[in-house]
């Protein structure tokens, strides 16, 4: 009898040995697919070498930045950030006949029929991941409020500015490599004529207008 409690007994504590061992086993499990855990291991030996996969989603990208000029006519005007757009510019004060002191930029030409003023502007054009080193970028604009009197115009330097088209592709600058800061000139002309729709129509009196530019880059 006491040599089958005896055995009773082992028995018992063998059994609990190995559901503490399945316990453990399975507790690890457990914790290493939670932890994303994984190893690589080697008996009898010094070095062991152990590889990890690393993979990425790389992904083409565009950036345009706007900011201010410099040279040309005057003080360049403040390009700035936001301001009704992604960023904003204000040539100031400007008239149909080109007289008085511009705040920033200057008076490009003065014809019997109006005043052009322009200010120098500068454009970064950024770009990754494309087989083009190359890209264009279009420019648009609605016509401002008072499109009689006021007409945005923009070129290479001010002399050779013109008109932007409200819509198309036929204003287009040429980008050479991503990352080059190109100088461009933008202004207004500015119509000294009178009459009903003369613009701002009171004496003495003044008027502010705008219009948002968009340039559009493409890479091909």
């Amino acid at each position: 009898m006491k040599a089958t409690a005896i055995i009773d007994l082992d028995e018992k504590e063998k059994t609990v040995k190995r559901r503490i061992v399945s316990i453990s086993v399975a507790l690890l499990a457990a914790l290493s697919a939670r932890t994303g855990f994984a190893a690589t291991s080697g008996t009898a030996v010094s070095t062991l070498a152990t590889t990890l996969n690393v993979s990425v989603n790389v992904q083409t990208a565009v950036q345009l930045t706007v900011a201010t000029g410099a040279g040309g006519l005057g003080t360049p005007c403040t390009v700035s950030a936001g301001g009704g757009g992604d960023f904003s510019i204000s040539l100031g004060n400007v008239n149909g006949l080109g007289v008085g002191t511009p705040s920033c930029g200057g008076v490009q030409a003065v014809t019997a029929s109006n005043a052009t003023y322009a200010t120098n502007y500068q454009l970064t054009p950024s770009y990754s991941g494309f087989t083009s080193s190359t890209a264009t970028l279009s420019l648009t604009a609605p016509a401002f409020t008072h499109s009689a009197t006021l007409t945005l115009v923009e070129g290479s330097t001010s002399a050779s500015m013109t008109a932007v088209p409200t819509s198309g592709t036929t204003h287009q600058i040429a980008v050479a490599a991503s990352g080059t800061a190109i100088s461009r000139a933008l202004g207004v002309t500015v119509s000294n004529a009178d009459g009903a729709g003369a613009f701002p129509g009171t004496a003495g009196g003044s008027g502010a207008d705008s219009t948002l530019v968009t340039f559009t880059m493409t890479v091909p």
